[in-house]
């Protein structure tokens, strides 16, 4: 009896057991869902943010004029904007009175009482609106440079504007085409290059020397040791090149370094002024 009553209790302790492993096993499991539903709902996608100058590309603040840039860089860099579609936000120009009927072409600036035009919208066909002193305007349509350094958007439409100018952080790289950029933004950004001092490299194309009723001119200009027929940059010179400086370029056209200044477009390429040979 005393037998049977020992062999029950061993049996209910084994089954007791058996039960709280299975509940530890339960609640682990639970535990373990749990811990990765609170993981799962705590992940946010994080979107990619592109640089603003993506590699290969030149942010024209950053670069200095002991940073020698090659010719090609600089030609693409200054001629970013050219052919790009944008959208900007701006006060119209207006001359006199507080409307003005827009026909083929409407000027643009940064503040309702400015006389300084940033740049000219051109419609394909008039327009036949009625722009406002005071009130904000969009338009949408390719940039066209030009020799003069005026801003053209070409092929313009007008667009929804915003309530306000929202200034936006971008360049010529990464620009979407459709978000509203404040013409005085877009304006610094199309200049950016004007008026900086760099030191180009790039491959010796030619000297061209003209002389006129202002003087003599001398022009370098250089190509690129992969494709030199075609010319990037044009350099103003200070003055006559020395005979032995010419000898080493025509004897070394490669890897020749000129320090100048950006002057703007010279014959379809980057113009620079007052510049000096660095290395030959």
């Amino acid at each position: 009896m005393k037998l049977r009553w020992i062999l029950a209790l061993a049996a209910s302790l084994v089954l007791f057991a058996g039960c709280g492993e299975e509940a530890a096993e339960e609640a682990t499991d639970t535990t373990e869902e749990v811990a990765e539903e609170t993981v799962e709902g705590t992940v946010e996608e994080v979107p990619e943010v592109l640089p603003l100058y993506p590699e290969g590309t030149i942010d024209p603040v950053m670069l200095t004029p002991d940073e020698p840039v090659a010719a090609y860089q600089l030609f693409e860099a200054y001629f970013a904007w050219d052919g790009a579609l944008v959208t900007l936000v701006a006060y119209p120009f207006i001359w006199y009175g507080d409307t003005t009927i827009v026909e083929d072409e409407l000027r643009l600036v940064g503040d309702p009482e400015s006389t300084d035009e940033l740049a000219t919208a051109i419609f394909d066909l008039p327009q036949d609106v009625v722009a406002h002193r005071g009130v904000l305007i969009a338009v949408r349509g390719t940039v066209e440079m030009s020799w003069t350094g005026d801003i053209e958007i070409t092929g313009a439409t007008f667009v929804d504007a915003p309530e306000a100018m929202e200034d936006v952080e971008t360049s010529p790289w990464v620009y979407d085409g459709e978000t509203p950029i404040p013409v005085t933004r877009f304006y610094d950004m199309y200049n950016a290059w004007m008026g900086k001092e760099v030191t180009v490299e790039g491959y010796y194309h030619s000297t061209t020397t003209s002389t006129t009723d202002y003087g003599t001119t001398v022009r370098l200009d250089l190509a690129h040791p992969d494709d030199i027929y075609t010319k990037y940059v044009a350099c103003e010179m200070t003055g006559e090149i020395p005979a032995e400086s010419n000898s080493l370029l025509v004897d070394n056209r490669e890897g020749v370094l000129v320090r100048g200044v950006v002057a703007g477009e010279s014959f379809d390429m980057v113009g620079l002024e007052g510049c000096t040979l660095v290395n030959r």
